[in-house]
């Protein structure tokens, strides 16, 4: 490997090493789409698909590998995956025994799982969520902070975090680096360490109330010495327009440098570009730009995740917070379609019928466009029973074989 190469994989590591995972696998991919010869990133690309459950594609790459660079490692890794393939059902069935809170026999599937490397996020996670359900907080922490440290945005495992936050049994510990994926080539050549499989685990079971998102309510304080002219006057219009934030950059550069997307956005929140300096300006579209990609993506997924455990107020919170930005995003369609959903369940028909109607002049003939047309005609009938018909008769007309086409469209159809 050069001097280069090494100085990338390095970085690749080093990304892994602080729990982001995907970063770490879009450096490999990067560096992998100039060049298939580079044995030492295929390895280390089949190893990251191996901690997040890409059994399938680990072997991929490693045949790749085995094929192209005939590398003896890459042998090894897809000989010891084909032993662990049986994993996948054990892990089936701890999933299937959390779901049916059968606590103590998931715990027992999931500790075998553990035996291996394999699926270390969701495993981890799994096991988390059994020793939450058993009242034991310390032990459920502690395997939530591994899953969290192979990954700072596993979904599942933040959830349990903030809900273990919410009891005070939550702590910020200091990350000590091991060097796990020199560990795992070390045990997968020595020991030969079976590979399991792979699955989502969906809590079914959470609690009512979540922890709010944490946000900041009190006014900002100006700093009384400001030499710069330009300052002064982002001072001034900060104090001329109410309830604005003054905008902390050092604050911001941290929080972009951490990818804090939940820091960003409150930071942020309030801030009326305008008001800043041209230095603070360069920062503030920094964070913008950071929010409208990583930042929609992730309020998404949240939102998405509360709204399928039917907790539909952090679903609002987050599906909201994915809106402001998600213009532009190929995410636009979805998350305006399940805000809709989202305000629908919450009784609030004023939004819902608003935010469907937004759905149906946007997208048409989108994805949702069936129950976008099949919600309309009922939030509208009781208000406007000739707008009503008019997208019952719609959903008829264009979708005759829609599940939708129910006896209550039948209904305001025909009166």
């Amino acid at each position: 490997m050069n001097k280069k190469s090494k100085k990338i994989y390095d970085k690749a590591i080093d990304y892994f090493e602080k729990g982001k995972i995907n970063k770490a696998l879009e450096i490999c991919e990067l560096e992998l789409s100039k060049s298939l010869q580079n044995s030492n990133m295929l390895n280390l690309k089949g190893l990251l698909l191996y901690e997040k459950g890409d059994l399938n594609e680990a072997i991929t790459v490693w045949t790749i590998n085995k094929d192209i660079n005939k590398n003896v490692i890459a042998q090894n890794y897809i000989r010891n995956a084909q032993g662990d393939k049986k994993r996948l059902e054990l892990y089936k069935d701890g999933e299937k025994a959390l779901k049916q809170l059968k606590i103590d026999k998931a715990l027992e599937l999931f500790k075998t799982c553990s035996e291996s490397d394999f699926n270390g996020i969701k495993v981890n996670t799994g096991l988390g969520l059994c020793y939450q359900k058993k009242g034991n907080f310390l032990k459920a922490k502690e395997y939530i902070d591994k899953a969290l440290k192979l990954d700072e945005n596993a979904i599942t495992a933040n959830v349990v975090k903030k809900e273990l936050e919410e009891a005070n049994l939550y702590y910020e510990a200091k990350k000590s680096s091991k060097k796990v994926i020199i560990i795992l080539v070390i045990l997968f050549i020595i020991a030969g360490i079976g590979i399991s499989s792979y699955l989502i685990i969906e809590k079914k079971q959470i609690k009512n109330k979540m922890i709010e998102e944490h946000q900041n309510n009190n006014e900002p304080q100006i700093e009384k010495n400001i030499e710069s002219s330009s300052e002064i006057k982002s001072e001034q219009n900060n104090k001329d327009v109410p309830n604005l934030k003054t905008f902390d950059k050092e604050k911001m550069k941290a929080l972009i440098e951490n990818n804090d997307l939940d820091g960003i956005y409150d930071e942020v929140d309030n801030v009326k570009e305008e008001s800043l300096s041209d230095d603070n300006k360069e920062i503030y579209k920094q964070a913008i730009n950071l929010l409208k990609s990583d930042g929609v993506s992730k309020f998404y997924e949240y939102g998405l995740w509360y709204f399928n455990q039917e907790n539909y107020d952090n679903a609002k919170n987050q599906l909201d917070k994915a809106y402001k930005y998600c213009e532009g995003n190929s995410l636009k369609e979805h998350i305006i379609f399940y805000r809709a959903s989202t305000a629908s369940n919450q009784s609030d028909s004023k939004s819902a019928l608003s935010q469907y109607k937004e759905y149906y002049n946007q997208y048409p003939n989108g994805a949702y466009i069936e129950g976008v047309l099949y919600e309309l005609s009922l939030l509208s009938n009781s208000e406007n029973k000739e707008e009503s018909k008019k997208y019952a008769n719609e959903l008829v007309t264009k979708y005759p074989n829609s599940v939708y086409v129910n006896n209550q469209i039948k209904d305001i159809m025909n009166n």
